[in-house]
């Protein structure tokens, strides 16, 4: 065989290679947008943390991690099940979302709620409008022997951190209570949740 036709038979070969490994170019594939970054509740107006305050908010820290639904809403009043126990109820509250950070619109229906192990502290109308200043504190955090009493406050919103569970022999959804604050203006606790998470947000 001659040179030429060896050269012939390579180029031939060669191009024959290309076409098969060489197609079209992969169209360039759209890279996605970074999902945006939740924006906290914005700071609470003319508001300076106490003491109790501090306390409080590394407290509901723990609970947050803990939560699978936090609102706020207010507690009027509670009765015993005959088939559930124990039962709370809250009315017009709002949920707090922990993908968004931010809070949903008020609403006006009734959620009841399960003590998890323990049972909070009552206070009634009657009882709140008697208590003295420092009783007004102690019902914001009241620490005794490495644990904490908690309380609802008839007629008074309160912070709920909630734990749920499905129960499948009853179809239904239950709420067991983790822990609660008091939304008065001694406790302020919504304000102080807000604060607590814009500080998470900010140390992330």
């Amino acid at each position: 065989m001659s040179k030429r036709a060896v050269r012939i038979g390579l180029a031939l070969a060669a191009a024959a290679f290309l076409m098969m490994n060489c197609g079209p170019a992969p169209e360039p594939q759209p890279v996605p947008e970074p999902a945006p970054k939740p924006v906290p509740p914005p700071p609470p107006p003319a508001f300076a943390m106490k003491p109790h305050h501090r306390l409080m908010s590394a407290e509901m820290r723990k609970s947050f991690d803990k939560a699978d639904e936090i609102f706020v809403g207010v507690y009027t009043g509670s009765r015993q099940d005959p088939k559930d126990g124990l039962l709370f109820y809250f009315e017009d509250f709002s949920v707090f979302n922990k993908e968004s950070l931010s809070w949903g619109p008020a609403m006006s229906v009734i959620v009841q709620v399960e003590p998890k192990g323990f049972e909070p502290e009552i206070i009634t109308r009657k009882e709140f409008r008697k208590l003295s200043a420092l009783d007004r504190i102690g019902i914001c955090w009241d620490p005794y022997e490495e644990t904490r009493n908690i309380f609802l406050v008839e007629g008074e919103n309160t912070l709920v951190f909630l734990e749920l569970k499905y129960d499948d022999a009853d179809g239904r959804s239950h709420r067991g209570l983790i822990d609660t604050y008091p939304v008065t203006n001694d406790c302020n606790a919504k304000s102080v949740f807000d604060l607590m998470v814009r500080k998470m947000v900010a140390v992330d």
